[in-house]
């Protein structure tokens, strides 16, 4: 027993080495329909299908947490909770760590503080900047935004809602937009999982 305790710990500690503050958690979702249309209009780095992207900070008592932007608002979620959310046929968590380069990461204090202060805020349903609602890739964006010093450090695009093989709208957010009475946001400025992975100051380490 005594050896199985000792292996354990020494299991937990060396997952919990994997993470750092800061980190950025790029993940391949199993949400339905709308998440498979997500990683359809977008593309990751290596043509990595992410759908989802959250932040490692600290709680109050010092454990990793994952600061993300879902579909219930601005929330910290405990690490283990959101890393095994969704797992591969192998039972590998869909997961790819981001780390910046040393150089840029001056930059995660303030950009933890941002998140943390938009806790309760409510989840952007219609994926547009600057309209105190926020989508997961947005609130990383404004975050690092702020951390160096209001000025863009991940890059906004024109956003797309067509399928990368059909160049035609997908149905699922021509659905999407037709129930919710508003023009789809082709072409608007806004950002994904799937460009911030691309980003050459970034790190990716896969764990699937």
């Amino acid at each position: 027993m005594k050896y199985l305790f000792i292996l354990f710990i020494f299991i937990s500690q060396s997952v919990s080495a994997q993470y750092q503050e800061g980190d950025l958690l790029f993940q391949d979702c199993d949400c339905g329909d709308m998440c498979n249309a997500i990683e359809e209009v977008t593309t990751g780095k290596n043509n990595a299908r992410f759908s989802h992207i959250a932040l490692v900070v600290k709680n109050e008592d010092g454990q990793l947490q994952a600061l993300e932007a879902n579909v219930n608002g601005v929330v910290m979620v405990p690490l283990d909770n959101f890393i095994n959310r969704y797992k591969s046929k192998e039972g590998n968590p869909t997961i790819a760590i981001g780390r910046l380069e040393e150089k840029y990461l001056e930059l995660i204090p303030d950009a933890i503080s941002y998140a943390k202060s938009k806790l309760g805020m409510p989840y952007d349903t219609v994926f547009l900047m600057h309209n105190k609602m926020y989508y997961c890739s947005e609130l990383i964006y404004e975050a690092f935004r702020f951390a160096n010093q209001n000025k863009d450090f991940f890059k906004l695009y024109p956003m797309t809602f067509k399928d990368i093989k059909t160049k035609k709208f997908h149905p699922e957010f021509e659905a999407y937009y037709q129930k919710m009475q508003i023009p789809i946001p082709e072409g608007k400025r806004g950002l994904n999982p799937g460009s911030i992975s691309r980003d050459p100051r970034l790190k990716l380490t896969f764990l699937y």
